[in-house]
Parts: structure tokens; C-alpha cells; sequence
């Protein structure tokens, strides 16, 4: 079976471009999407043959030409069964072996390759989900380490003020100190 050069799987829904290589539809398709920026004019993947790829309306077209314009892309239909009867009789049979051991050595890179594919999104979606949360963590540090300094600071203020009102006032030394209490007392009921 004859397989597409661009995604080397049989072929779907083939089509052929004016060079006459033949490809999937959908990997025609994705090559001219994956070309940036758009365009109309693109370039066969297999030789570099420029095609178009601008609609052509046909009522632009006189009627008398309008049967000898085809479209550049064409939908090409094959026959398997007579491609696996030639294919079968041409080709030596070490060939055929060491291409269905290549053709099943293929698949089973896609299925592996589609497996990583998938455990990488789960990493990274992980990766993603701790690195948040590290940086919530952190901004959450950070916030609790300005109030604790805000509260030292408030802490240190008010066992400042306690220091100056637990100290008598120098006037108060030169007097006698049952004096001294009272007066002591007297202070500290009016703060």
C-alpha cells in the first residue's frame, strides 16, 4: 500500500497537486495552515513545485473554457486491490518482510510517542500547579514577615513608653519617699 510522505501512513482521502505527488488531504491542509504569513501561492513538500491555492470562481470563466480548468488540488481515487496485487508480485519477499517489520515498528513509535506525549502534559501540568503554589507560598512569606516586623516595631514602642512611665521623673528623686509612692500612684492613675 502506498503510504503519504508527510505523516508516512496510507493514505486518506488522497489528493494529488499539479506536480503530481500525492498526499493526504488533512496533511495538505496542515501545511498550508502551518505557513505563516498567509498565502496563496505554496510549494509541494516532496519537489518545491509552486501550486495555487486561490478558489477560481468559474463564472468569471467564458463558458466555452470552463470545461479545460481543473482545480490545482484534486481528489485522487485509488484502487487497493489492484496496488496489492502489484505491490505483492514486484516486490521481493525480504523487502516485504523488512517493510511490515519497518510499517509495525512505526506504529509502535506512535503509540510510545503518544504515551510520552501525554506524560509530559501531566509533568508540566504539575510543574505548573507547584510552581503556584511556591509562589503563593512565598508572596504568603513575605506578607507574614511585614507584619511581624510591623508588630516587633509597634511592641518595641510600646515597651518604650512602659520604660519612661516605670521611671519616676527626676523631680520626683528629691522628695521623701512615702511621697515618692504617692506621687508614683498619682501618675499612674492618670495614664
Amino acid at each position: 500500500m502506498a503510504s503519504c510522505n508527510i505523516c508516512l501512513e496510507g493514505f486518506k482521502q488522497p489528493v494529488s497537486l499539479p506536480c503530481g505527488h500525492i498526499f493526504c488531504t488533512e496533511c495538505v491542509i496542515k501545511t498550508v495552515q502551518a505557513i505563516r504569513p498567509i498565502r496563496t501561492i505554496h510549494s509541494c513538500p516532496m519537489c518545491r513545485a509552486s501550486y495555487n491555492i486561490a478558489p477560481l470562481n468559474p463564472l468569471v470563466l467564458p463558458s466555452h473554457l470552463r470545461p479545460f480548468i481543473t482545480p490545482t488540488i484534486r481528489r485522487v481515487f485509488l484502487d487497493s486491490s489492484e496496488e496489492s496485487k502489484e505491490s505483492s508480485s514486484s516486490i521481493p519477499p525480504n523487502v516485504a518482510e523488512e517493510l511490515a517489520r519497518l510499517r509495525s515498528e512505526n506504529l509502535a513509535l506512535k503509540s510510545h510517542c503518544t504515551l510520552w506525549k501525554r506524560r509530559a502534559e501531566v509533568h508540566s501540568a504539575a510543574t505548573l500547579g507547584l510552581l503556584d503554589l511556591a509562589r503563593t507560598v512565598r508572596d504568603q512569606a513575605a506578607s507574614l514577615a511585614r507584619e511581624r516586623d510591623e508588630w516587633a516595631r509597634r511592641c518595641h514602642s510600646l515597651k518604650r513608653k512602659l520604660d519612661d512611665h516605670a521611671q519616676p521623673p527626676p523631680y520626683v528623686l528629691l522628695v521623701s519617699p512615702t511621697l515618692q509612692v504617692k506621687s508614683l500612684e498619682l501618675i499612674k492613675w492618670l495614664c
